[in-house]
């Protein structure tokens, strides 16, 4: 099973108009919602490829039930969220004919005892399972957040992580699966790092940014993928969609390359819609992906 965590969710506020001006009112040419979260974009997207995952984390106040009923559209996502007292957070998303612009709030606190109430959730997390971790970390948890990284990396689970460079340093030797690389989480020399972290143990690394050539890199492969040029309607949510794609790959029992093939073919249909990309999509795109030895 792949489970995956989203410590601090959002119920994502998204409008679109022409241009913003400051100190002006504005009005929206359209507005919607949706659930954001790097980890519950990972499972939609795994929905999307008719793979179940069971979707963690934490969810509370008013925000909750709303949040939930665009988690049940997705069938093959199971919400297994620990209630927790303070609301979950709303980040604004601003598109206007230049510029993606996003205003995210800081999120809620989480109490001992909510923490302890997510952690038990955990036990029905078993050797080979996949847990994929996304997402900034909250200060407040994110000692217990480490700890329970090298609990599940000594128990077999594999772990990938997508988070910040600080916290993915305090877990380097634990034994990672994966991780997500991006320009906020390198030295600046994206192969450097994937070199120095494959050192540690890391079974596979994939990087993405904006504009920017991909990478995998496993203990025996390294491969690039080209920055396809195709029009893009928005970045949200195309990361997640390549770690999807990668783990679509993998389950299936696909080589190296043909797992990264879909983790780009995901993030290029994610950034060519208006929402995550569907597998209809991915598999059209899927062709049109080259990528070349390093």
């Amino acid at each position: 099973m792949i489970y995956t965590c989203t410590t601090n969710p959002s119920l994502d506020y998204y409008i679109t108009l022409p241009n913003v001006e400051l100190g002006k009112t504005n009005r929206s040419d359209m507005e919607m919602y949706d659930a954001g979260g790097k980890g519950v974009n990972v499972s939609i997207v795994l929905n999307n490829f008719r793979i179940p995952s069971v979707a963690l984390g934490f969810l509370g106040g008013f925000t909750k039930d709303f949040y939930l009923s665009f988690i049940s559209h997705y069938p093959n996502v199971q919400p297994l969220f620990t209630t927790i007292a303070d609301n979950t957070r709303i980040n604004l998303k601003i598109m206007d004919s230049e510029y993606e612009t996003s205003i995210n709030a800081k999120g809620p606190h989480i109490t001992d005892t909510e923490f302890n109430r997510f952690k038990a959730r955990l036990n029905s997390v078993y050797t080979d399972d996949i847990f994929v971790l996304s997402g900034n970390i909250e200060e407040e948890i994110k000692d217990r957040m480490v700890d329970l990284v090298k609990e599940l990396c000594e128990e077999g689970v594999k772990v990938v992580l997508d988070g910040e460079k600080e916290f993915i340093e305090h877990c380097l030797d634990f034994g990672l699966y994966g991780i997500k690389l991006n320009d906020r989480n390198t030295d600046g020399d994206v192969v450097e790092t994937a070199k120095r972290y494959l050192e540690k143990g890391v079974k596979s690394i994939l990087y993405s940014a904006p504009h920017k050539p991909s990478y995998v890199f496993t203990q025996n492969v390294c491969l690039k993928c080209e920055n396809l040029k195709d029009s893009l309607v928005n970045t949200t949510g195309s990361a997640d969609s390549m770690v999807a794609g990668y783990l679509y790959g993998v389950i299936r029992g696909a080589s190296v390359e043909e797992s990264f093939k879909y983790a780009n073919a995901a993030s290029l249909a994610t950034c060519m819609s208006n929402d995550l990309g569907s597998k209809e999509k991915i598999e059209e795109l899927f062709d049109k992906i080259e990528v070349s030895g390093i």
